[in-house]
């Protein structure tokens, strides 16, 4: 699963809100929002956070700046009925920091001011929202400037930390159970050297039998 990206643009299309990306010889086609889309510009060197999207038919790049961005768009993916592209729609629209200010302040008509958002989907947008200022709130204390800055390369251990977070974050398991099993993971010295999907298999054997433990003892209280 890509989670990061560094290379030179050598093409860019308005009409898609696409722009490729050559790294290693390969060519990534990467979906950004308006905003990041006109702060590109061909033959440049780049680096964008991103977010891969699985789909039956197709599998999509999102691209971002800032880590705090493609994160934010994680959490407007998790409300219902709100998909990528309505939420590349919103971050084109607003912006990240306006866009939250907007959903914090339940300011409905503004939010659906974005193409393919009506009111309804905006006041469920904030609903939802409104219960998750924990995970907001790291991203409205950043300043403007670090929203914007270019994030520093990964190192391997790092990346790939990132990738089986992220997945095991889309397979529905609890932030906290994720962070305490790879906390332990990336402990063990025997881990080292080992690829992206040795060790998901790994994370969710440890997650599974933990929760198989813990419901033993459970019912052993009983």
């Amino acid at each position: 699963m890509l989670g990061f990206i560094e290379g030179k643009i050598i093409s860019k299309s308005i009409e898609t809100s696409q722009a490729v990306v050559l790294c290693a010889g390969v060519g990534y086609e990467i979906t950004l929002s308006k905003q990041t889309l006109e702060m590109t510009h061909v033959n440049s060197n780049v680096s964008f956070w991103i977010h891969t999207h699985v789909r039956e038919d197709a599998f999509i790049l999102f691209g971002f700046f800032s880590e705090a961005e493609k994160q934010l768009f994680r959490i407007l993916i998790g409300v219902s009925g709100l998909g990528p592209k309505t939420a590349l729609s919103l971050l084109s629209e607003h912006g990240p920091e306006k866009l939250i200010q907007l959903i914090v302040h339940k300011r409905i008509s503004e939010i659906a001011e974005a193409p393919g958002v009506g009111k309804k989907l905006a006041e469920r947008l904030s609903l939802e929202l409104s219960t998750k200022l924990g995970k907001l709130a790291w991203i409205q204390a950043m300043p403007q400037s670090e929203m914007a800055e270019s994030p520093k390369t990964l190192s391997k251990d790092e990346q790939i930390r990132e990738d089986l977070s992220s997945a095991l974050t889309n397979l529905g398991y609890p932030v906290g159970q994720i962070k305490n099993t790879l906390d332990r993971m990336f402990l063990r010295e025997d881990n080292t050297g080992l690829g992206f999907e040795a060790l998901l298999r790994m994370a969710l054997k440890e997650i599974s039998g933990r929760a198989v433990s813990s419901s033993t003892q459970e019912n052993s209280l009983v």
